[in-house]
């Protein structure tokens, strides 16, 4: 059976839609480009604005958001995708001095055109594929919330979280940072469902001539897909993200011992974090 993304079973009210939206930096070119700030989180203490943002790629701004771009003075862009991803769609940002941080690849990499070439094409089978993709990916994320969790505790902030889309690999990487923090799990929910309501992926896809998010290529064409099956894909669905806990719980022995053994930081790496992000 497939489940119904939760925002579509839990309706926000008015109030909570106007602040969520607060979030969403309206660039031309921009892919769900969003601030982290302002979540409450341990301690009585709140996520600080202005110091992380999470989006999408960064390959279409145009010369209208350069200047916004530029006074949010990042210093760092954290990119999630593959080598693939990153040499079909270059990051292009206005300020040459901001340092790019990315990894290699694995053999064991997963991604969903992998986990959906075995399963029926309908809603059904992506949303499978999706789950299937959201248990594999903390594990294989390791090194890169590694990199962002250094990154942060070396005083490189702001910063810039990115994949294709902005919701998956991204996902994890802002639900994982948020936790460290000690943002409650409702709250992480929220700011991830969040896509839902700033991200039109379709739209941006077919404005922009050879965009594919990095969830196509030439043989599998996204909007090619039956509209079920894209419907699982761009949704930003409750049932991924909490998979994707529930392996760090069954697998990697629970949040804690995931950010020791996996992420491989330590308690001073994850203090300067807590003192750069929390105010």
């Amino acid at each position: 059976m497939v489940h119904s993304p939760l925002y579509e079973i839990l309706a926000m009210n008015a109030e909570t839609i106007d602040a969520a939206r607060s979030r969403v930096l309206p660039f031309e070119g921009g892919c769900n480009f969003r601030d982290i700030g302002g979540y409450p989180a341990m301690d009585g203490r709140t996520v600080r604005w202005g110091q992380v943002y999470r989006t999408g790629v960064l390959s279409y701004f145009t010369p209208d958001d350069e200047t916004t771009l530029l006074n949010l003075g990042v210093r760092a862009i954290c990119d999630l995708r593959r080598l693939d991803e990153r040499e079909r769609e270059p990051t292009r940002w206005p300020d040459e001095t901001v340092q790019s941080l990315c990894w290699a690849d694995s053999a064991t990499m997963p991604t969903i055109r992998g986990f959906a070439a075995s399963r029926p094409r309908t809603g059904a089978g992506m949303y499978d594929s999706m789950i299937e993709l959201y248990r594999a990916l903390p594990a294989w994320m390791g090194p890169r919330l590694r990199g962002l969790f250094e990154c942060i505790a070396a005083g490189n902030a702001p910063l810039v979280v990115h994949c294709a889309a902005g919701k998956d690999r991204t996902g994890i990487a802002i639900a994982v940072l948020l936790t460290a923090l000690g943002v409650d799990r409702d709250t992480i929910l929220e700011d991830y469902l969040l896509t839902n309501d700033a991200g039109n992926f379709e739209k941006f896809i077919a404005t922009r001539k050879d965009t594919h998010l990095g969830l196509a290529d030439a043989h599998h064409p996204l909007l090619s897909m039956p509209e079920e099956m894209r419907r699982m894909l761009f949704a930003a669905n409750a049932d991924y993200l909490q998979a994707a806990f529930e392996r760090i719980d069954s697998e990697h022995g629970g949040f804690a011992r995931y950010l020791s053994t996996s992420v491989q930081i330590d308690a001073r790496t994850l203090d300067q974090v807590r003192k750069y992000l929390l105010t």
